[in-house]
């Protein structure tokens, strides 16, 4: 790794790790981030944090279900993954339908029970849930509008 890139690789996977994200993914999700092209191969990551092949397929299935990497196969023996240009947004997008279902379960849970306080309580957070999907909505709506296309 380049005597520049490896400190911020190492820094920013830190921080993404006291953010509550698995070791390996933040350092792939990092690796990957200060790549040229914003891609690189599973053996190439393997390589440059030097772990095992294992390490790397386990670790990028986070950063796949968050929708932040895509992979693609180049063979048979060779994945490359690949930054998103809309990594965050794309992760940000994709949190409305957990927040609906947090939403939902929260208000069903206070309509079954008696008991006030909570109920309260539970209609309280389903009521934060559902505003913060809204105005993530509005953000990403925002950020589009002020930013225009990403670029691939």
């Amino acid at each position: 790794m380049d005597n520049a890139v490896e400190p911020f690789v190492e820094r920013f996977a830190d921080v993404l790790t006291r953010a509550g994200w698995p070791r390996m993914s933040a350092r792939i999700f990092a690796a990957l981030m200060v790549a040229r092209q914003g891609s690189l191969s599973a053996a190439d990551l393997a390589e440059l944090l030097e772990v095992g092949a294992s390490a790397i397929s386990n670790g990028a299935k986070m950063l796949r279900a968050l929708d932040l990497v895509e992979a693609r196969r180049q063979s048979d023996r060779q994945v490359v993954y690949r930054v998103r240009p809309d990594a965050w947004m794309a992760a940000v997008v994709s949190q409305e339908d957990h927040l609906r279902i947090l939403e939902d379960v929260l208000n069903e849970g206070a309509s079954n029970l008696e008991d006030g306080a909570i109920a309260y309580r539970l209609r309280e957070t389903a009521s934060f849930f559902g505003f913060l999907r809204v105005e993530l909505a509005k953000l990403v709506r925002s950020w589009r509008d002020s930013h225009g296309p990403s670029a691939d």
